[in-house]
């Protein structure tokens, strides 16, 4: 059950989860959540939501300009940002969050990104529309999908600047090296950082700095057990076109076990 509502109280931490599609984080919404009253997290259903599909991957509410457009009431009841945002949404706000994220292998990411865009997809045709399940290759070269949700997508997320005119989570920008610089030196501020493989740690984390309750073992949006193998070719070109984001996920990986050790 989650907590009964009471007016906020402006001198309580409020935090901010830079969530990254595909790297387990609605897992986390979901738990940290319940420390929450609901309308103390960002997006709420009735408020937040209202009049969008839950299936619709550009819901206003992950939108800079929506998020922005908030009136003073509703911010002030908001304790827990927890939906798709790049990290420059905190300084937007006026900053002064807890924050936290997770990130993932970029090669895993994608494929899990690809293979849930697959069973959409596939869900969606009908016997008298004859239709094929794309293959994941077809999905991943869609511009719908490769610069907006694949390509160098943490990097990115970690260096969009207030200068690009910050528009949300599928803006697409050139990131380069002075961005992954910059990329990693905003991973560096953020309070607790996580990886995917070892999400149990990260729950560990949370519950242990901020005092949360949190259930152990939850996760959310599991792929099914039955998914074809990939071929070592096609995660070798995804390594290829992702270089910048595998040196800022091999860069979060020595900045996770320096602060364990």
């Amino acid at each position: 059950m989650c907590p009964t509502s009471e007016p906020a109280d402006s001198s309580l931490p409020r935090y901010f989860f830079i969530h990254v599609m595909k790297t387990g984080g609605m897992a986390v919404v979901t738990n940290v959540s319940t420390n929450f009253a609901v309308e103390e997290v960002y997006p709420h259903a009735g408020l937040d939501l209202g009049g969008h599909s839950a299936a619709d991957i550009r819901l206003q509410a992950v939108t800079i300009d929506y998020l922005r457009s908030l009136s003073e009431e509703r911010r002030s009841k908001i304790r827990l940002y927890a939906t798709h945002f790049p990290f420059v949404a905190c300084e937007m706000l006026g900053g002064g969050f807890k924050t936290m994220t997770m990130l993932r292998d970029p090669v895993d990411r994608t494929i899990s990104l690809l293979r849930q865009f697959q069973r959409y997809e596939t869900a969606s045709i009908t016997d008298d529309r004859r239709a094929k399940t794309p293959a994941l290759e077809d999905i991943y070269e869609r511009s719908d999908v490769f610069e907006p949700l694949v390509h160098n997508h943490q990097t990115k997320l970690f260096s969009i600047t207030i200068a690009d005119n910050p528009k949300g989570y599928m803006q697409t920008i050139d990131v380069d090296e002075a961005r992954l610089a910059l990329a990693q030196q905003n991973l560096a501020s953020v309070n607790v950082v996580g990886l995917t493989e070892h999400h149990a740690d990260f729950v560990e984390e949370l519950a242990s700095r901020f005092g949360w309750h949190l259930k152990r073992g939850v996760r959310a949006n599991t792929a099914p057990d039955d998914s074809p193998e990939i071929s070592e070719s096609f995660r070798r070109r995804i390594a290829t076109d992702n270089a910048i984001d595998i040196e800022f996920y091999e860069y979060a990986t020595q900045l996770v076990a320096s602060r364990r050790n």
